[in-house]
């Protein structure tokens, strides 16, 4: 049976968005209108090219739930990003992450956070025990659509501090 999206969802990321923005333009107007000299002008085009290939990746957020697989992938490259079969899957529930957990891909208390903005989140729960955070800006409809296309009964004792 071929793959059915069951879940689609594409969240722009607005703070990085503008953020990049910003920088973007401070970079120019460094570069166009400061002389730069010895290793300055080097680490400038360094940052700008950073800047625009972090800007680009982490536009966006998309996420998707078919009849096997979750996928949560970055930007229009849709890398970086993480997957995991349905069947892996012990369930999901929808959480809110600290402002301290901030956004892009980093660990947290919970396990890897993988988002573009707001703190609006899912966990979902790994049958062998690991687990990750998604950001999104529809938990509750991230949350549906994976525990309801779990080929079994979500099991929410793998989710550490489930309540």
């Amino acid at each position: 049976m071929p793959n059915t999206i069951k879940y689609h969802h594409k969240q722009i990321g607005w703070h990085a968005l503008i953020g990049h923005a910003v920088g973007f333009a401070i970079a120019l107007w460094v570069f166009g209108f400061v002389t730069l000299e010895g290793s300055m002008r080097p680490a400038i085009i360094a940052l700008f090219i950073t800047m625009t290939l972090t800007g680009f990746t982490f536009s966006a957020l998309l996420t998707e739930v078919d009849n096997a697989e979750f996928r949560a992938q970055f930007g229009p490259l849709k890398w970086p990003g993480q997957s995991a079969s349905l069947s892996e899957i012990a369930g999901a529930l929808p959480a809110r992450t600290s402002i301290a957990a901030g956004w892009r891909i980093r660990v947290t208390t919970r396990g890897w956070l993988y988002g573009v903005s707001g703190r609006g989140a899912v966990i979902v729960g790994l049958r062998n025990g690991k687990q990750f955070l998604i950001g999104t800006d529809d938990p509750a409809g991230l949350t549906d659509a994976i525990n309801t296309s779990l080929p079994q009964p979500a099991d929410f004792t793998k989710i550490r501090g489930a309540k």
